[in-house]
């Protein structure tokens, strides 16, 4: 395995092409119920019509706040730089227990990088709560389980 370094600076990477992956099935979505909306309004037959229509502009609305949503996260990532190393768990921190990877930046859930699942969550994650006033070699409880703190890069 990479040291935790190393691993975060891919694990960043990996972050940024998945939410890009992620933004541009977003803009599909909300372009094929535009497209589905444009359709049904050269329909004319009544009640379905209006029915199809309403579904498209639900699908249109999901759509755009996952959109929103995924921008958010863009932003956030964006403002972390990889190459700083953390010394404590913040924004940007490559947190190690003895449970798993969790990498502090945005709520993506799990990603797989040099053979790793790591766990992408936000500082508002309920186990950083647990694991945030721990020195390394320390233990916390979370959900009944104990986390050993290994590392933060």
């Amino acid at each position: 395995m990479k040291d935790l370094f190393s691993l975060k600076q891919e694990v960043h990477a990996a972050c940024i092409r998945a939410l890009q992956e992620r933004i541009g099935q977003a803009q599909a979505g909300m372009e094929q119920a535009r497209e589905a909306s444009t359709a049904d309004t050269k329909s004319s037959a009544g009640d379905k019509h209006e029915t199809a229509r309403a579904m498209a502009q639900q699908e249109l609305e999901k759509q755009a706040s996952a959109l929103h949503n995924l921008r958010e996260m863009e932003d956030s990532l964006a403002r972390i730089d990889p190459t700083h190393p953390r010394s404590q768990i913040q924004p940007g921190a490559l947190v190690a227990t003895d449970k798993g990877l969790f990498y502090v930046s945005a709520a993506m859930g799990k990603l797989e990088v040099e053979g790793q699942v790591v766990l992408v969550i936000s500082m508002q994650a309920p186990l950083l709560t647990a694991l945030k006033e721990l020195a390394i070699g320390e233990a916390g409880t979370f959900n009944g389980q104990s986390h050993r703190l290994v590392g933060i890069a």
